[in-house]
């Protein structure tokens, strides 16, 4: 496997998001690809990132800082639901209250 810089490009949702210089390996004999872990949280960041623009772009959203907020927050909600009906374990040691 020999390591290559390559653009990375998927369509998504009607667009072609194109993540540029993303680093892969490549094997010579017969072009199979290898992506490594932080390349596809990489990857995952920035076709995240291009989605909430496109998003704002066609007017389904106002502010990306602001939906962002209302995502991590509607996540916090659900994980302490999960909590709440017992369909996830608090850790042992861990506080009885986990989001103030």
């Amino acid at each position: 496997m020999k390591r290559v810089v390559t653009p990375f490009k998927r369509p998504v949702k009607g667009e072609m998001l194109v993540v540029k210089d993303i680093e892969v390996y490549r094997c010579p004999g017969c072009g199979a690809v290898y992506f490594p872990q932080e390349t596809l949280e990489h990857t995952g960041r920035k076709v995240g990132e291009r989605l909430l623009e496109v998003a704002k772009e066609r007017g389904r959203i106002d502010n990306i800082s602001d939906y962002k907020h209302k995502l991590d927050d509607q996540k916090k909600m659900d994980l302490e639901d999960e909590i709440k009906r017992r369909k996830l374990k608090k850790k042992e040691g861990a506080p009885l209250k986990v989001f103030t």
